[in-house]
């Protein structure tokens, strides 16, 4: 590991700490395990979730070490290395098996947005 992925990884860290104290401590992980009843059920608490993901995301990119991060991510982005791992990345998406993961969870998050099953109750 280079001087430079150790300074990456020192600025993250805080952040992953900070993310996985918040998942341990949150009403999300709760819900999450807790499963809904209903469809209403589910986006009343996936509301609530995303207005405190977006709060402590909101806290996080105001903090020093977000900003810190912030900067050390485009600087990444920016060499070389972040070059060739956006373009691997780019190629992966490519792959057929992948390309249809993702159509498959954008129908799910499309069914889940629009009601599509909102009339029927899991039991």
């Amino acid at each position: 590991m280079n001087d430079f992925e150790r300074r990456i990884r020192q600025l993250f860290d805080p952040i992953r700490t900070r993310i996985t104290e918040w998942w341990s401590k949150s009403g999300a992980r709760t819900a999450w395990q807790r499963r809904p009843a209903s469809t209403a059920d589910l986006r009343r608490e996936a509301t609530a979730g995303a207005q405190r993901a977006a709060t402590a995301m909101k806290d996080l990119r105001d903090s020093d070490a977000g900003k810190r991060a912030a900067t050390a991510l485009k600087d990444l982005r920016d060499s070389d290395a972040g070059k060739r791992a956006a373009s691997a990345l780019t190629d992966l998406r490519q792959r057929e098996p992948v390309r249809k993961a993702e159509e498959s969870a954008k129908r799910a998050v499309h069914d889940l947005r629009s009601g599509h099953s909102s009339g029927t109750k899991a039991s």
